[in-house]
Formats: C-alpha cells, structure tokens, sequence
C-alpha cells in the first residue's frame, strides 16, 4: 500500500517551517501575534493572515519563534501549500492521497523529491498540475528556484478550480501599468487572481510579475484562497445518482441526503473521471464541497467487497438489525446483517426485503460484511433487447457478457447453463452459433441463462490484415475503408485461399481478405493469395544499411525506389566473377542483379550479384 503521509522529516522541510514550540496568542484580537517578528509596522498587513495560516495548520515557524516573513517561498513550497488549502493534509482525503499515489508515483518519481510527494501526487489527482507542468516546476534545480508573483497567480487559478473559466476568457486586458512583462501565458491567471481579490497591485499601480514571492506575502495569498474556496470533504456511501434531476443520495452517519450536482461538479470513479451515469452507486464515496456548492465526487472502491447469488429464504429483525437468509448458488443457507444504508431493488424497482418472497432470486452485494445492495426479482427473469458484447468459452462454466440500454443489465455477465436452449433466426441451434455482436433475448432462473432467442445480420466487407490471434477464441483485426475493425472467429469459419480449403495458420499480416460476416463473426474468410511470388531487380543502389538488412534500389525501368531485405546469413552475395561477397561489401552506386521472392509487397532477396561498382 502506498504511503499517505511521507516522512516527518517531510512536514519539518516544508517551507523550511517547524511547529512553533511556544503558546499560542489569545484569537480574540487580530494584532495577537503567534510569531516575534511580525509585529512591527512593517508586518501589520500581513499579520493576520499569518495567524489564520498558522491556526488552521497550514504553515508554521521556525523553533526560535520566528516567521521570517521576508525569506523567499520556493517553487516546491508555494505547490504544497496550496495542495494544503485544496486539502491534501485533510483526514477525510486520506484515501484520495493513496489513489493518486497509485496513479503518480512512477511519473513524480523521476524528479528526485526529498519531500512534498504527497502534495505533489493530491495536485495531479486534483487537476491542477500535469506531467506537462512537472519539468517547469521541479525539475532539478526549478523546485528550489523562488516562486515569482504571475507563477503564484497560475496556481491560486488552478487551487480555485477557476482555470476553464479563466481560459475561456479571451482578449483579456490587464489594469496594471506593467501589463506587458506579464508573460503571455500567464495574463488570463493575473486576470482571474486579481479579479477574485487574492491578487493586489504592488502599490504603485504595477503588479511586478518576475518579483519572487515573500512568505509574508504567501501566506496573505493563501489565506484569501482558502476563504475563497472554502472547501469542506466528507465521507459517504454513495447510495443514488439521478441523472434526470441531476441529484446523489448519500448517506452519513446514518442520516439520508440529496444534493444537487451541476455539469461542473467532477466526478471520478478510482480516480477515472467518468459521466454522472457511469458513477458507480453502493460504494464508499469523498464529496467536496466550495461552500454550498458540490464540487467533486469520488468513489473509493469500484465495486462491493463480495456478491452473493441465490435463493431468497427469508429475513428476520432482532434488536433493529436485520438479517436476510439465501441459499446460495452452492447450495448453503447463510445469512447477512444488512448495513444501515441498504439499498434494495426488486424487479428493477425501489424495494424492500418485504418485497421477496421465498425462492425468489436474489443477490447481496457486500460492502465490509455487510449487505450494502441486495438486487432481486423473480425465479425467472428476461432480458430483452440485449447485444452479446463478449463471451468465455475458456472455462468449464461459459459466460456471457452482455450491453443493453437499462444500465441494470448493461456490461454484466451471465453464466450459461449446460443445458440452454437456444434458437437464432427462428431456427434452434447449437451455443456455438451466437457470435459476438448477436442481438438477444435471454431468459435467467436465478441468474444463470436457460434460453438465449438470438438475430444477426449478415454482410460482407473487404479489407487487409493487420493481426491475427489463433486461440480457443480467435479474433482477426481488419482494415476496413481505413479504420481497424476486430472480428470474432468461430472455430468452423470458412476459408477459402485461391479457391483452395486453407486455415488460419495460412495467413500473413497485410493479407488481403474478403470477409462474410455475421453479426461480428466471421463465418468465411475469402483471400486471393498468401503465397509468395518470384521477384528480379536489376538497378543501382541508392542507400543500404546492414544493420538491419535493407538496401534500397532504383530499378533500371522505375523511377522510383524498391526496399530489398537481406542477410548474409540468408542471402548470397557474389561478383560478376562469381567471387563471394558479404553485406558489408555493399556500397551505394554499385549496379546489382537481385534475385527472390515478393510476399506480401514485401522483397527478400536470395541472391545478389554485384555487377559493377
């Protein structure tokens, strides 16, 4: 497991800070002062942001009492503490931490950290860094090299999950008189910094872009972002998504809650960012919250712990925790506590346990030993409308996947039992008959499939090879009017190589094929030749490289060149004369009389004879 928090030698290097070992100042009065030298006039400005930094635990002092206020912040420093006030250091986001550690670690490895991985990896997660950005900020000495005042800006964009809104604002003319030292790519940041009232002028209507950054001056920056965001993260069991009113259930501490989410809110399953309807439900979850609004979702596990099939038996409440029996598809009673936050589907409607009758199939999705979501119906259940996306005949017990409009059936899988009746075309035949790509209804008794009524379509398309795999379930990937289509290969597919019964084994890599399709299967497979043809060139070389094996020629009736592959320990090299040569006795401008064989359009020569120099 990755490691959340790093060393504490880390939290000591962070800022070159160290926790302050003296009291703290009474909070009722602004000009209290946790540092000794932040008291002056000179300070007044920043001093309460200081504190307010300092009280939340996002920057600290040195051991002798001091803040240093005018020492410089680095590149490396100003990046975590703003992963800080995005909440990198917040409990809650402890498992985020490992997520991104999983996704990161290799790409932020290559830089050398002593410290600061883990805000580093939670910027990435967040968005707010890319692997673009990484050279810019820490590669070797970029991390220690002081911050400057428009890079702070592109940051605090980023912090603020401003940075869309900022780029979509085009023309943007900065009201500071040093306007043109911002660089170019920094102006709509400047823009959105100041505008959002993080960002001043330095007093004398400039904003002194190349200035690197004090900490007194961090930590008024970073404090006006953390009031800004004012981000809140809570952990939940993500328990409904309804994509038409645009809302999620939750639940937390075993209290129910709605909230609205907007087209902006992120939404991430393991740290994949996915659509609201491909969110998965059941789940442990982190909301993020910018004061009401919601602004990012992220799942913590992609599926339940363990998913139990069978019989509904019945249930029972003792001293209000309930309990539901099932005889699973092994045929064993046991039975399962339900978790506060249960979600129950019946049919493919909103439930109760009080809506199973005995023998009805059922299934309990586990989440830390507990039923999390039990998913049930009757005995029998039919899918109609259905498209075979997979299926797995490696095994003893064959499955099949399925994609379907109604996501409580779309990408699952379904074992296939040994005695199914299938019919496709209105005609019954064997399982082997149902390709990949067939449209089907299927028919379930307790979840496995007893009938399959399939229809495929049939045509027939053109195209040349691009690879083959032979196995117990061959596939062959086909340029098709230039796009890569892959096919399934049914083991009594039909092939025909001029005119002649061929195999798979027959065939090459830029093939040419006629394939007769069904569904996504091929049923036959038509190529005029995969044989290899005589070649003779005679020309002069124009270029060679021993290498790897290539000469080039310019044939005496072309006026463009051929690539002839050659070995010396394939090819045989001789003079005019008849003396033996090697590859290496090639030079370019020699006339050479090549002979070999032609397949696939590509030329291997098996004799070449040096006929002048």
């Amino acid at each position: 497991m990755k490691k959340i928090v790093q060393t504490a030698l880390a939290l000591a290097l962070a800022l070159s800070m160290t926790v302050p070992v003296f009291a703290e100042p009474d909070d009722s009065t602004d000009t209290a002062s946790r540092f000794s030298d932040i008291n002056t006039e000179d300070f007044e400005w920043a001093r309460s942001y200081i504190n307010a930094m300092a009280e939340k635990g996002l920057i600290s002092g040195y051991e002798d009492g001091t803040f240093r206020p005018d020492n410089e912040v680095t590149r490396l420093e100003a990046l975590s503490l703003f992963a800080r006030a995005m909440g990198s250091n917040d409990e809650v986001n402890e498992p985020l931490l490992e997520i991104a550690h999983d996704m990161y670690d290799d790409v932020i490895g290559d830089y050398g950290l002593s410290w600061g991985e883990d805000e580093i990896a939670y910027l990435m997660y967040k968005g707010a860094l890319k692997k673009t950005d990484l050279d810019t900020y820490l590669k070797d000495t970029e991390k220690d090299t002081a911050m400057k005042r428009y890079e702070a800006a592109i940051i605090i964009t980023k912090a603020m999950g401003g940075e869309d809104e900022a780029l979509d604002e085009l023309g943007v003319v900065l009201d500071y008189t040093d306007a043109r030292d911002v660089p170019s790519n920094a102006i709509q940041y400047v823009a959105y910094a100041t505008d959002a009232g993080i960002m001043e002028g330095m007093g004398d209507g400039t904003f002194s872009p190349n200035t690197e950054v004090k900490r007194s001056q961090m930590a008024v920056m970073l404090s006006r972002t953390v009031d800004k965001t004012d981000y809140t993260f809570f952990k939940v069991k993500l328990t409904d998504i309804d994509t038409s009113e645009k809302t999620l259930t939750v639940t937390n501490d075993g209290e129910e809650e709605t909230y609205a989410y907007t087209d902006s809110t992120v939404m991430k399953n393991m740290g994949d960012e996915v659509q609201p309807v491909n969110l998965d439900t059941s789940v442990d979850a982190i909301i993020t919250f910018s004061g009401d609004a919601l602004v990012s979702v992220d799942t913590l596990s992609s599926e339940p712990d363990q998913t139990i099939s069978g019989k509904y038996q019945n249930y029972a409440t003792t001293s209000g925790k309930t309990t539901v029996r099932i005889t699973t598809d092994d045929g064993e009673t046991v039975g399962y506590e339900c978790s506060e936050d249960l979600t129950v589907t019946y049919d493919g409607s909103p439930a109760t346990v009080r809506s199973f009758t005995k023998g009805d199939a059922i299934t309990l999705e586990l989440v830390n030993g507990k039923i999390a979501n039990i998913i049930g119906g009757t005995k029998t259940t039919t899918i109609s409308s259905a498209v075979v996306e997979s299926m797995d005949i490696s095994s003893d017990d064959i499955t099949i996947t399925i994609t379907h409009g109604n996501d409580e059936y779309n990408g699952k899988t379904y074992t296939v039992s040994s005695d199914v009746s299938v019919k496709k075309n209105s005609v019954t035949v064997g399982l082997d008959s149902i390709y990949v790509g067939d449209k089907v209804t299927l028919t379930l008794e307790y979840g496995v499939i007893t009938g399959i009524v399939a229809t495929s379509t049939k045509k027939t398309v053109e195209g040349t090879i691009k690879s083959l795999t032979i196995s117990t379930q061959s596939t062959m990937v086909v340029n098709v009017d230039g796009e890569e289509e892959t096919y399934q290969i049914p083991s009594d597919v039909e092939i025909l190589i001029n005119d002649e019964e061929g195999s798979l084994y027959d065939f090459r890599v830029g093939d040419a094929v006629k394939l007769t399709l069904e569904s996504d299967a091929i049923t036959k497979i038509v190529a005029t030749t995969t044989q290899e043809s005589s070649g003779h060139i005679t020309g002069v070389v124009t270029a060679f490289n021993s290498s790897y094996g290539v000469i080039t020629v310019k044939p005496d009736d072309s006026s463009s060149t051929t690539q002839v592959y050659a070995k010396d320990d394939t090819t045989k090299f001789i003079t005019a004369e008849g003396t033996t040569k090697k590859m290496s006795n090639i030079s370019v401008g020699q006339t050479v009389d090549i002979r070999g064989t032609v397949s696939n359009g590509v030329f291997v020569a098996k004799l070449i004879v040096i006929v002048s120099d």
